[in-house]
Protein backbone atom coordinates (compact mmCIF):
# COMPACT_ATOMS: atom_id res chain seq x y z
CA UNK A 1 0.00 0.00 0.00
CA UNK A 2 1.18 3.53 -0.74
CA UNK A 3 1.15 5.72 2.38
CA UNK A 4 2.04 9.35 3.02
CA UNK A 5 3.74 10.23 6.30
CA UNK A 6 4.08 13.71 7.76
CA UNK A 7 6.63 14.22 10.52
CA UNK A 8 8.73 11.28 9.34
CA UNK A 9 11.96 12.71 10.76
CA UNK A 10 10.54 12.94 14.29
CA UNK A 11 10.73 10.19 16.93
CA UNK A 12 7.21 8.86 16.39
CA UNK A 13 7.26 9.47 12.65
CA UNK A 14 10.43 7.44 12.35
CA UNK A 15 8.69 4.54 14.07
CA UNK A 16 5.76 4.86 11.66
CA UNK A 17 8.07 4.88 8.65
CA UNK A 18 10.20 1.96 9.82
CA UNK A 19 7.19 -0.17 10.63
CA UNK A 20 5.48 0.69 7.35
CA UNK A 21 8.51 -0.41 5.36
CA UNK A 22 8.87 -3.58 7.44
CA UNK A 23 5.23 -4.40 6.63
CA UNK A 24 5.89 -4.06 2.90
CA UNK A 25 4.34 -0.65 2.28
CA UNK A 26 5.73 2.14 0.12
CA UNK A 27 5.95 5.56 1.75
CA UNK A 28 6.00 9.15 0.58
CA UNK A 29 7.57 11.32 3.27
CA UNK A 30 7.01 15.08 3.31
CA UNK A 31 10.01 16.63 5.04
CA UNK A 32 11.52 20.08 5.29
CA UNK A 33 15.10 18.75 5.31
CA UNK A 34 15.68 15.46 3.43
CA UNK A 35 19.15 15.18 5.00
CA UNK A 36 17.46 14.40 8.32
CA UNK A 37 15.61 11.37 6.91
CA UNK A 38 17.68 8.18 7.39
CA UNK A 39 15.65 6.31 4.75
CA UNK A 40 16.04 8.94 2.00
CA UNK A 41 18.01 6.53 -0.22
CA UNK A 42 15.56 3.63 0.22
CA UNK A 43 13.89 2.78 -3.09
CA UNK A 44 10.59 2.24 -1.27
CA UNK A 45 10.60 5.83 0.03
CA UNK A 46 9.66 8.86 -2.05
CA UNK A 47 10.91 12.08 -0.48
CA UNK A 48 9.01 15.31 -1.06
CA UNK A 49 10.64 18.46 0.26
CA UNK A 50 8.12 20.87 1.66
CA UNK A 51 6.12 22.15 4.61
CA UNK A 52 3.08 20.47 6.14
CA UNK A 53 1.57 23.93 6.63
CA UNK A 54 1.40 24.29 2.83
CA UNK A 55 -1.63 22.69 1.20
CA UNK A 56 0.22 22.55 -2.12
CA UNK A 57 3.14 20.66 -0.57
CA UNK A 58 0.86 18.22 1.25
CA UNK A 59 -1.14 17.68 -1.94
CA UNK A 60 2.03 16.80 -3.83
CA UNK A 61 2.99 14.28 -1.15
CA UNK A 62 -0.49 12.78 -0.74
CA UNK A 63 -1.32 12.24 -4.39
CA UNK A 64 -1.56 8.52 -5.19
CA UNK A 65 -1.59 7.34 -1.57
CA UNK A 66 -4.25 5.26 0.12
CA UNK A 67 -3.86 6.97 3.48
CA UNK A 68 -2.10 9.88 5.13
CA UNK A 69 -0.55 9.54 8.59
CA UNK A 70 0.46 12.67 10.47
CA UNK A 71 3.02 12.13 13.21
CA UNK A 72 3.86 15.82 13.41
CA UNK A 73 4.99 17.01 16.82
CA UNK A 74 6.10 20.27 18.43
CA UNK A 75 9.36 18.96 19.85
CA UNK A 76 10.08 20.93 23.03
CA UNK A 77 8.03 23.97 21.99
CA UNK A 78 5.18 23.90 24.50
CA UNK A 79 3.60 26.97 22.91
CA UNK A 80 3.56 25.53 19.41
CA UNK A 81 0.63 26.17 17.07
CA UNK A 82 1.78 23.46 14.66
CA UNK A 83 -1.45 21.48 14.93
CA UNK A 84 -3.75 24.31 13.86
CA UNK A 85 -1.27 25.51 11.22
CA UNK A 86 -1.24 22.11 9.54
CA UNK A 87 -4.77 20.73 10.04
CA UNK A 88 -6.38 23.05 7.49
CA UNK A 89 -3.79 22.50 4.76
CA UNK A 90 -3.93 18.72 5.30
CA UNK A 91 -7.71 18.67 4.98
CA UNK A 92 -7.54 20.88 1.89
CA UNK A 93 -4.89 18.68 0.26
CA UNK A 94 -6.79 15.47 0.99
CA UNK A 95 -9.94 16.93 -0.55
CA UNK A 96 -7.96 17.88 -3.65
CA UNK A 97 -6.37 14.45 -4.04
CA UNK A 98 -9.33 12.30 -3.02
CA UNK A 99 -7.35 10.58 -0.23
CA UNK A 100 -9.94 9.79 2.45
CA UNK A 101 -8.06 7.95 5.22
CA UNK A 102 -6.38 10.21 7.77
CA UNK A 103 -4.65 9.08 10.96
CA UNK A 104 -3.67 12.07 13.06
CA UNK A 105 -1.37 12.00 16.11
CA UNK A 106 -2.70 14.21 18.89
CA UNK A 107 -2.43 13.65 22.65
CA UNK A 108 -4.61 12.82 25.62
CA UNK A 109 -5.08 16.23 27.20
CA UNK A 110 -5.82 18.00 23.92
CA UNK A 111 -8.85 20.26 24.28
CA UNK A 112 -11.59 18.77 26.43
CA UNK A 113 -9.86 15.38 26.65
CA UNK A 114 -7.94 16.74 29.66
CA UNK A 115 -10.85 15.50 31.78
CA UNK A 116 -9.83 11.94 30.86
CA UNK A 117 -6.20 12.34 31.95
CA UNK A 118 -5.00 11.14 35.31
CA UNK A 119 -5.13 14.04 37.75
CA UNK A 120 -1.33 14.17 37.94
CA UNK A 121 -0.87 14.30 34.18
CA UNK A 122 -3.75 16.74 33.74
CA UNK A 123 -2.16 19.11 36.24
CA UNK A 124 1.23 18.89 34.58
CA UNK A 125 -0.25 19.40 31.11
CA UNK A 126 -2.20 22.48 32.20
CA UNK A 127 0.82 24.00 33.91
CA UNK A 128 3.42 23.30 31.24
CA UNK A 129 1.52 22.76 28.00
CA UNK A 130 -1.77 24.61 28.32
CA UNK A 131 -1.43 26.55 25.07
CA UNK A 132 -0.10 23.54 23.17
CA UNK A 133 -2.96 21.29 24.30
CA UNK A 134 -5.54 23.94 23.48
CA UNK A 135 -4.07 24.26 19.98
CA UNK A 136 -4.14 20.49 19.51
CA UNK A 137 -7.75 20.40 20.66
CA UNK A 138 -8.78 23.03 18.12
CA UNK A 139 -7.10 21.06 15.32
CA UNK A 140 -8.67 17.79 16.50
CA UNK A 141 -12.14 19.32 16.46
CA UNK A 142 -11.62 20.61 12.93
CA UNK A 143 -10.58 17.16 11.73
CA UNK A 144 -13.51 15.49 13.52
CA UNK A 145 -15.93 17.83 11.75
CA UNK A 146 -14.59 16.81 8.35
CA UNK A 147 -16.18 14.14 6.19
CA UNK A 148 -12.93 12.16 5.96
CA UNK A 149 -12.36 8.68 7.34
CA UNK A 150 -10.28 10.01 10.20
CA UNK A 151 -8.80 8.51 13.35
CA UNK A 152 -7.36 10.66 16.13
CA UNK A 153 -4.68 8.98 18.24
CA UNK A 154 -4.58 10.28 21.82
CA UNK A 155 -1.57 8.74 23.59
CA UNK A 156 -0.76 9.32 27.24
CA UNK A 157 2.85 10.17 28.18
CA UNK A 158 5.28 8.91 25.54
CA UNK A 159 8.27 6.66 26.08
CA UNK A 160 11.00 5.31 23.82
CA UNK A 161 10.90 1.62 24.67
CA UNK A 162 10.50 -1.25 22.19
CA UNK A 163 7.34 -2.11 20.31
CA UNK A 164 5.19 -4.51 22.28
CA UNK A 165 2.54 -5.09 19.63
CA UNK A 166 -1.23 -4.83 19.82
CA UNK A 167 -1.35 -7.06 22.89
CA UNK A 168 0.96 -4.76 24.83
CA UNK A 169 -1.13 -1.61 24.75
CA UNK A 170 -4.77 -0.55 24.93
CA UNK A 171 -6.89 1.53 22.59
CA UNK A 172 -9.84 3.06 24.45
CA UNK A 173 -12.50 4.84 22.37
CA UNK A 174 -12.85 8.30 23.91
CA UNK A 175 -16.60 8.52 23.43
CA UNK A 176 -17.61 5.08 24.66
CA UNK A 177 -15.38 4.66 27.72
CA UNK A 178 -15.18 6.50 31.02
CA UNK A 179 -12.67 7.21 33.76
CA UNK A 180 -9.30 8.86 33.94
CA UNK A 181 -6.35 7.28 32.15
CA UNK A 182 -2.69 7.63 33.02
CA UNK A 183 0.51 5.71 32.51
CA UNK A 184 2.89 5.70 29.60
CA UNK A 185 3.03 4.23 26.11
CA UNK A 186 6.03 3.71 23.85
CA UNK A 187 6.20 5.63 20.59
CA UNK A 188 6.73 2.32 18.82
CA UNK A 189 3.31 1.15 20.03
CA UNK A 190 1.70 4.45 19.00
CA UNK A 191 3.16 3.87 15.53
CA UNK A 192 1.80 0.31 15.54
CA UNK A 193 -1.67 1.66 16.28
CA UNK A 194 -1.45 4.37 13.64
CA UNK A 195 -0.35 1.94 10.95
CA UNK A 196 -3.10 -0.53 11.86
CA UNK A 197 -5.69 2.24 11.73
CA UNK A 198 -4.40 3.51 8.38
CA UNK A 199 -4.47 0.12 6.67
CA UNK A 200 -7.74 -1.31 8.06
CA UNK A 201 -11.30 -0.17 8.73
CA UNK A 202 -10.65 -0.31 12.45
CA UNK A 203 -11.14 2.88 14.52
CA UNK A 204 -12.72 4.82 11.67
CA UNK A 205 -14.04 8.25 12.78
CA UNK A 206 -13.00 7.68 16.40
CA UNK A 207 -10.80 9.43 18.94
CA UNK A 208 -8.79 6.70 20.65
CA UNK A 209 -6.89 6.94 23.93
CA UNK A 210 -3.65 4.92 23.84
CA UNK A 211 -1.96 3.57 26.96
CA UNK A 212 -0.02 0.48 27.98
CA UNK A 213 -1.63 -2.52 29.69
Amino acid sequence: MQLTVLGATGPTGQQVLQQALAAGHHVTALVRDPARLPQREDARVTVVTGDAASAADVEKAARGSRALLSALGPGKDFKSTLATRTAGPVLEAMAATGVRRLVWLSALGAGTTAQRQSRLQAGASKLLMGRLMADKGTADDRIARSDLDWTLALPVMLGNGPRSGAGGYKGLPLDSTTGRVGGRINRADVADFMLTAATTEQWNRQRVILTSH
